[in-house]
Order: C-alpha cells, then sequence, then structure tokens
C-alpha cells in the first residue's frame, strides 16, 4: 500500500540526506514514523528518503520534497509521488552482528556498503558501523571487503592510454591532520607537467580547517561530474576536483560526512576509504603521505609503521603499487591556515615570491620527486631537482592554470589578489625563546572557531613557525574573520601557550 501525494518543493536542505516532510495524518494512515525511511518513487525517479513529519507546515495530500531532491531530479511542483514504508534492511542485521564482536562476509559487508551508498539505512545506523571499526575492529579479509564493496558500489573510472599512458595512471594521497594542505596543489601540476596521468580527488575537511577541495575551490570550480572529469583529464592529463561530487565509492562519501560530525576516524576506515576511492579511480601507482607527530592523526611514531605495511599490503591486494612518504610534523606545512590563507601560500610558491612558505615549497618537491623516481619517469636520484625545475620554470604554474581553466575557472589570479576577513587581530609572544612546536589540534580549534572552512576568507597566518626564535611580545600570529563575533570567539579559542611551545 502506498501513499499518492502530491509534491511541493521547499526552499531549505539538509545538504547531505534526500528528505521529505510528511502532514501527520498522512504518515498515521501508513505507519510512518519521524526519521523512517521510506520509497520515494515519481515514475521517473525512485529514491530512498528520510521523513520528517508536520502538524501544520504540510497539508495533508501533499509531500514537501527538500532541494537536494528537486534540483537534482528536476522535480516540478504538483508531481504524483508514491511513498510506501520500506522493508527493514538486512544490512541492519549484519551490523547488529559486527557490534556483538561477529566476523562478516564479503556478502554481509557487500550489502552494508551498498546500503549506505544508497541511503537505505539511518545515519544513527551508520554510526553504530562506523563504530566497528575501532570496537572490535576488523580483519584483514574483512577491510578487504569492504574496500572492494565500497568501490563497487559506485562507478570505476579508466584513465588508461588517455595520454600515451598505457596502464599507468598515479596519484599522491595524505592520510590528513596537518592544518595546511598546500602539498597536493603543488604536487599534482608538478607531476602533469611531465606528461604524466594524475587524475586527484580529494575530500572536504573532515578533522582540518580546510581540505585540499576547499583550498582550490577559492580560485576554480572543484564539484564536477564523471564526465566533466574524463573531459578535463583528456585535455589536461590531470584534474583535482572534490571526490563527493562523483560517483565514486558513494558509501564513503556517506561515511565521511558522519566522521566528520565526530572529528574522528579509525586508522582501519582511513585504509578502506583512500583505497576504495584509489580503486574507483583506476590508479596503478600511488604515493601516501603518512604525516605524524604532536596533534595529527598519528601521534605516536610507532603507529607509522603499522600503518605504512597496511597500505602497501591492502593495495598490493587490488593490483595498485604503493610508496609511503612518512614525516615527522611539529607544525602546519605553511603559513596559513584556511581555504584563503592556504591558497595564497600555494600561489605565492607558483609565483616564486620571497614570501612563499620554504618548508611547504621543499616537502611538495620531496614527494613529487619521489613519485617521478617510482614511475621511472626520472633516473633515482633526480627526483627533487627535476621537480624543482618545473617550478622555476614556470611551467608547474602553467599546468595549475590549465587545469582550473579546464575546470571551469574564469581569471588567473596572483597570490595579492586573494581576499582576506577583513577583522583581525595578533597573538604575541609571552616570553622569549625559540618555537619547537605549534600543536596542529589547537590551530584547527582557533581556526574552526573563525568559521573554517566555511568561511573560506577566514583563518589564521603564521607569523612565526618552528624554528624561529622569538622576543617577548612579538606576533606569533595573526586572525582573520569576516564579523567581529566570530574575531571574538577565535581569540577566546587561541591558548598561546597551548598553540605553542617556546623553550628559553
Amino acid at each position: 500500500m502506498a501513499l499518492y501525494l502530491n509534491s511541493l518543493k521547499l526552499d531549505r536542505e539538509t545538504g547531505d540526506s534526500p528528505t521529505i516532510v510528511l502532514n501527520a495524518t498522512d504518515a498515521q494512515r501508513e505507519g510512518i514514523n519521524q526519521a523512517d525511511i521510506v520509497n520515494f518513487d515519481s515514475g521517473e525517479i525512485a529514491i530512498f528518503a528520510v521523513v520528517e513529519i508536520t502538524d501544520t507546515e504540510i497539508p495533508p495530500g501533499v509531500v514537501g520534497v527538500y532541494e537536494e531532491i528537486w534540483t537534482k531530479y528536476t522535480l516540478p511542483n504538483d508531481t504524483v509521488i508514491a511513498i510506501s514504508v520500506m522493508e527493514r534492511p538486512e544490512s541492519i542485521e549484519y551490523i547488529k552482528k559486527k557490534l556483538l564482536g561477529e566476523r562478516l562476509t564479503e556478502h554481509e559487508l557487500a550489502v552494508i556498503t551498498k546500503d549506505i551508498s544508497d541511503r537505505k539505512i539511518r545515519e544513527v545506523e551508520i554510526a553504530y558501523f562506523m563504530a566497528t571499526f575501532f570496537n572490535p575492529g576488523f580483519n584483514d579479509e574483512e577491510v578487504l571487503s569492504t574496500i572492494k564493496g565500497m568501490a563497487n558500489a559506485g562507478d570505476i573510472m579508466d584513465f588508461r592510454n588517455i595520454r600515451n599512458n598505457g596502464n599507468m595512471v598515479v596519484d599522491k594521497h595524505s592520510i590528513g591532520g596537518v592544518a595546511a594542505k598546500g602539498v597536493t596543489p603543488l604536487l599534482v601540476p608538478i607531476i602533469a607537467s611531465f606528461d604524466l596521468v594524475i587524475p586527484n580527488t580529494s575530500t572536504r575537511a573532515i578533522t582540518t580547517p580546510a581540505g585540499t577541495t576547499d583550498i582550490l575551490e577559492v580560485v576554480m570550480p572543484v564539484a564536477l561530474n564523471n564526465d566533466q572529469l574524463m573531459d578535463t583529464v583528456r585535455k589536461t592529463g590531470s584534474c583535482m576536483v572534490w571526490g563527493g561530487a562523483l560517483k565514486l565509492s558513494p558509501a564513503d562519501d556517506v561515511l565521511i560526512t558522519v566522521e566528520r560530525g565526530l572529528h574522528v576516524q579509525s586508522f582501519q576506515k582511513l585504509l578502506v576509504s583512500i583505497i576504495a576511492k584509489k580503486v574507483s579511480m583506476g590508479i596503478s601507482h600511488i604515493l601516501i603521505d603518512i604525516p605524524y607527530g604532536p596533534g595529527t592523526k598519528v601521534p605516536n611514531p610507532d603507529d607509522v609503521e603499522v600503518l605504512k605495511r597496511g597500505f602497501i599490503d591492502l593495495f598490493s591486494k587490488v593490483g595498485i603499487t604503493c610508496e609511503v612518504y612518512s614525516r615527522m610534523v611539529c607544525s602546519p606545512d605553511g603559513y596559513g591556515i584556511g581555504p584563503a590563507l592556504e591558497i595564497r601560500d600555494i600561489l605565492r610558491v607558483y609565483e616564486r615570491d620571497e614570501l612563499r612558505p620554504r618548508g611547504l615549497e621543499e616537502t611538495a618537491l620531496r614527494m613529487a620527486g619521489q613519485l617521478l623516481e617510482m614511475t621511472g619517469t626520472v633516473e633515482n636520484g633526480k627526483g627533487f631537482e627535476s621537480a624543482r625545475e618545473k617550478l622555476d620554470s614556470g611551467a608547474a604554474l602553467e599546468k595549475f592554470w590549465e587545469i582550473a581553466e579546464t575546470q571551469g575557472a574564469t581569471k588567473r589570479i596572483n597570490s595579492s589578489e586573494i581576499e582576506l576577513g577583513e577583522y583581525q587581530d595578533t597573538l604575541k609572544a609571552p616570553k622569549s625563546g625559540k618555537i619547537e612546536v605549534v600543536d596542529n589540534k589547537e590551530i584547527v580549534k582557533v581556526a574552526r572557531a573563525l568559521g573554517n572552512p566555511y568561511i573560506k576568507n577566514a583563518g589564521i597566518f603564521l607569523n612565526k613557525t618552528v624554528g624561529d626564535t622569538v622576543r617577548q611580545g612579538d606576533e606569533l600570529m595573526t586572525l582573520y574573520a569576516t564579523s567581529a563575533d566570530r574575531l571574538r570567539t577565535g581569540l577566546e579559542a587561541s591558548k598561546v601557550d597551548k598553540l605553542f611551545r617556546i623553550r628559553d
């Protein structure tokens, strides 16, 4: 039995789950409760939707449709929609099984990942599934099965033979956790300028003030569909896009949304998420960046080897050659934290500006050099200098804007044109000494208080960083905000003794 209701477009969105609104009278007729997931069928589209119930906002006989649905499917008002109760998904039983400590089969994990990608289960059930990555944890077979299930639930891209590259498709990916994300936007155009095919997808911020795509979005579109992505790679040999706009490993995008609310991610989920996405992208060679140290995702150096072995072993099992670049991190990669400030750092490196962050530049060049050497593009020992030549010659900058324009950028801008928040204040050194650590976790707290990643021209600029000697009263960092309230909140979150470790 189904309810047949006329659609009404609502001017609201959740930013995530497809959602509809029913009048309480209609909902009671079918025994539908708040937050239930139901079948939503117009005859042309059939999806699963989360239900909200109202007594007055929507009249009986009408279904209110959130923007996520009517914009994606171009659904007009007064379309007749069949609303029916969905059978209890079998994936819920498998999640319960895992919570009780039992092992799951490849089929059971495939059902769970498919139901997550189809939105057949609610966020509360997804959160329980996420918790099982921490306890009881997954064995190697379960991890591999989850990777396969997540990849197979979406599209698989094929970039072979696009630019006489044969079967070689390369990429670099960081496990994240470091404030400032400038490495990838530097490395990708450098590698692409060697005529290697490097289609790069990244996430928005999960545990940091800005993800790679949040930064790039300041100067170029990043939400491309599959066809636009393929066109960009054919023309430039590369792309730098948001993975969430694609139909690649869609279950992972849902899981990331849950993770973002908690600002937490298990090592096993980290492996699954990254590897599934790279399988979906048809990658053959990858360099994984594992930053470790105080305030990162890997505070304990002993865990680096565990992660390294996990990546190399699991990538090998899905046919991808993997190398790892691990590095001790005592501060953010650049001077800027927040989308606008970070893209300014990146452009300064490309422009060879005297104010560019030299540490960020060197890190990007070392990773690019390793990737060039592991693919046989240059001789061993010559990767770093070969990559540097692409920066010094301007070839990498030209490739950056070639990619940006193919993705839809309408204007090339320089670093001096980046707009920052008009409300500013500084944090000063409480004593003289040498800076030993700039704590990533504390930096993240302040940047988020300022409105990152959503307020793109807010953030932090580090006037001083690790290794610098300071005198009492020197400016340590500048806060940028778009309102007085945001600036005040950022200042309240700024605990100088926690942000900076200064040795006398």
